[in-house]
C-alpha cells in the first residue's frame, strides 16, 4: 500500500482543524503557529482535547489556545529538567571520576580489570565486547572535541594513546558515561552510589533513566505524556552503610 496523503499547505491544515471542531479564536494567531511548530508535532498535544480513537473530532468548547498552553508547558517542563540535568550530571561525572581513579588510576576507564566480566565478553553476535564498545566511544567523543586542554596534553605526553579519566569524563555523552557505571564492578557502583545515599540498583536504574529523558529533551521532543523505554524504580529506603 502506497502513503495516500499529499502535503497541506498551512491554510488547508488551519481548515481541517476547523472541520474538525476546534475552535480558533483567531486564524491569524493559530497560522502563526502553524509555520513556527511543525502540524505534526503539534498533532501529540490534540490528544487529550479529542473524541476517542477512531474519531479525529475535538471535544466540545476546545480552542487553539488550550492546544498551545500544553504545548508551552512541556516546553518548560524540558527546561525545567535541563535546568535541574546539569547539576545531576556533573555531580555524576565528579563521583565517578573520582572512585574510578583513585581505586584503578588516570586509565581506569581503559583498564578491563575496572569493569565487570559480562562487560569484557563478546556480545551474542560474536561482535566485540561492551567494554570495546566503549573504549570505541570515548576515543570518537575525543575526536569530535575541540577543547584546548586535549591538544595540550596530546602535545606534551605524546606516547600515551589515552586521555586520563578526568578529562575523557568531561568529553563523554551522558549515555557513554552511564554505560560506564553500568559496566563498572559492582563494589565500584556501590560505593558512587553511596555519594548520593543510595543503593547501586536503584542508582543505575535512575541514570539510564536519566540518560533517556536527557536524549529526549535534547532534541527537543515531547517530554509530557511520554512513555519512557525504561520504568523508573522507586527506593525503598537507605540500607547501604559507607564503609
Amino acid at each position: 500500500m502506497k502513503f495516500p496523503n499529499p502535503p497541506k499547505t498551512y491554510g488547508e491544515q488551519l481548515s481541517i482543524l476547523k472541520a474538525r471542531g476546534l475552535a480558533i479564536p483567531s486564524d491569524e494567531e493559530a497560522l502563526r503557529w502553524l509555520r513556527r511548530v511543525n502540524y505534526y508535532r503539534m498533532s501529540a498535544y490534540f490528544v487529550p482535547f479529542r473524541e476517542p480513537l477512531p474519531s479525529e473530532t475535538f471535544l466540545p468548547q476546545t480552542t487553539f489556545d488550550r492546544v498551545v498552553d500544553l504545548y508551552i508547558f512541556d516546553c518548560r517542563l524540558r527546561n525545567l529538567f535541563m535546568n535541574a540535568m546539569e547539576r545531576i550530571e556533573v555531580a555524576f561525572r565528579t563521583a565517578i571520576t573520582y572512585e574510578l581513579a583513585h581505586e584503578y588510576g588516570p586509565f581506569a576507564h581503559t583498564d578491563p580489570n575496572t569493569f565487570s566480566c559480562w562487560f569484557l565478553q563478546p556480545t551474542r553476535s560474536g561482535g566485540q565486547s561492551r567494554f570495546e564498545e566503549l573504549v570505541g566511544n570515548i576515543l570518537k567523543e575525543e575526536k569530535r572535541g575541540k577543547e584546548v586542554f586535549i591538544k595540550a596534553y596530546r602535545s606534551k605526553y605524546t606516547s600515551e594513546k589515552h586521555l586520563p579519566i578526568w578529562m575523557a569524563t568531561e568529553l563523554m555523552s551522558f549515555g557513554t558515561l552511564s554505560m560506564m557505571f553500568e559496566g563498572l564492578r559492582s563494589v565500584t557502583k556501590t560505593k558512587i552510589a553511596a555519594h548520593y545515599k543510595l543503593q547501586e540498583k536503584p542508582f543505575q536504574n535512575w541514570m539510564h533513566v536519566l540518560a533517556s529523558i536527557r536524549n529526549i529533551t535534547a532534541h527537543h521532543s515531547r517530554l509530557w505524556n511520554r512513555q519512557l523505554g525504561v520504568k523508573p524504580i522507586i527506593p525503598n529506603g537507605w540500607k547501604y552503610v559507607v564503609p
